[in-house]
């Protein structure tokens, strides 16, 4: 497994390794946490996260039926995983009238569970909210198969660069789903990997419940993430955390201490030992908001899927139809790996003949524009990582670009 990165801030991405021995345990965001997986669990959902490649110089356009039917299995495997272990505590613990009220449902008062006080309120209301976000999601279904490479550039885009925060509201479809084929490895509260599969995004009114996100009409619009992870001792756990979407100028960074401590307050306030479990929450952010900001940005590499019929003989119990799914990089990420591949060529280079000057690269950033008459209006488009200096090296550097899709 790749270590992983000493920046706080961010994670890096690998494929899954070898389970380490049991010796830590998942940073219990509301003791959020799932059981051991069962062998089913592991035959069925590791293995769809492999996905062959042909080498960063080798564009990967052709979405194959094998491909859409893969990426639907996931979608429906992350789901389900994330879903079923707080089903299980919310029923043996009678409390399931929570879910409906989280999804904003009139329910009979009669039926509605009583506070226990303390807690384990938060606990179980965050368990609800797990339930109904999956359950939001299950209305339409929508997954985006994320390309590894774009997904790394976006871990790594610069955080401090200004843009307005109501960009966020423009997600292209309701309550998606982000499906990371190459898991990210981001560093837990005790500084182990923990990868990533995957995160679920719906919304969350004033009113404290679970809407689509085509729904929210509050002036601060609130999305509520559930992401499934597996630490390194290998059980699979999800943890809740938050991000909105607020008017006026903002940053990636800004938006990650929003969304600390919009999570910290949903734990019940300030609490003084869980500095480390923050963190953790905070490199999760990172991960959320970089990917939301690309799909809320102009044009984004995003292309849908061929329609694929059933396997016969094989039936989704949970509702029957398959996930919409949507490619998200399959252009623009072979192009990012094939940009970095030609930058360690020039860096090897100009290392080779003495140089002094190396290649400096601008890593990917949001850039806002204005358009519409009188240029009121704000976009804001996502910039590839750019070589900065590729005059220094005259004609050794042509073609080290990355192209607009």
């Amino acid at each position: 497994m790749t270590p992983p990165s000493p920046c706080l801030d961010r994670g890096t991405f690998s494929s899954p390794g070898p389970t380490p021995g049991p010796t830590f345990t998942l940073p219990g965001v509301s003791s959020r946490l799932l059981p051991p997986p069962s062998d089913y669990t592991k035959a069925e959902l590791i293995p769809l996260l492999a996905r062959a490649r042909s080498g960063p110089e080798a564009p990967r356009t052709h979405y194959t039926r094998t491909d859409f039917r893969s990426a639907s299995s996931l979608a429906d495997r992350i789901t389900t995983e994330i879903e079923s272990a707080h089903s299980e505590a919310l029923r043996a613990a009678g409390l399931m009238g929570l879910v409906p009220m989280a999804l904003g449902e009139d329910i009979d008062p009669s039926h509605m569970p009583r506070p226990r006080g303390g807690l384990g309120d938060e606990m179980f209301i965050g368990r609800a909210e797990m339930v109904a976000a999956v359950r939001q999601w299950r209305r339409t279904k929508v997954a985006y198969d994320l390309d590894p490479d774009l997904s790394e550039s976006l871990v790594d885009m610069e955080v401090d660069t200004e843009f307005p925060g109501e960009v966020l509201r423009h997600l292209p479809h309701p309550d998606p789903l982000f499906m990371l084929r190459r898991p990210a490895v981001v560093a837990d509260s005790e500084g182990a990997p923990s990868e990533v599969l995957g995160f679920l995004v719906v919304g969350r009114p004033a009113l404290r419940g679970v809407c689509s996100t085509s729904e929210i009409t509050d002036d601060t619009p609130m999305y509520l993430v559930s992401a499934l992870v597996r630490p390194a001792h290998g059980r699979l756990g999800s943890v809740l955390l938050f991000a909105n979407a607020a008017a006026g100028t903002t940053t990636v960074s800004k938006m990650v201490d929003d969304s600390v401590s919009l999570t910290e307050l949903a734990e019940g306030g300030p609490r003084s030992a869980d500095t480390a479990t923050l963190g953790y929450v905070r490199r999760l952010a990172v991960l959320v908001i970089s990917h939301m900001l690309y799909m809320c940005s102009d044009r984004p590499d995003v292309m849908p899927t061929p329609s694929a019929a059933p396997m016969r003989g094989r039936h989704n119990a949970k509702g029957g139809r398959p996930a919409t799914v949507y490619q998200v990089g399959w252009r623009l990420g072979p192009a990012i790996a094939a940009f970095n591949s030609r930058v360690a060529r020039l860096r090897e280079h100009a290392v080779a003949l003495g140089g002094s000057v190396l290649p400096h690269i601008r890593r990917g950033h949001p850039h806002t524009f204005l358009h519409g008459p009188g240029r009121i209006w704000k976009k804001v488009r996502w910039v590839a990582p750019t070589l900065v200096n590729a005059a220094a090296f005259g004609d050794v550097a042509q073609g080290v670009i990355i192209p607009v899709f």
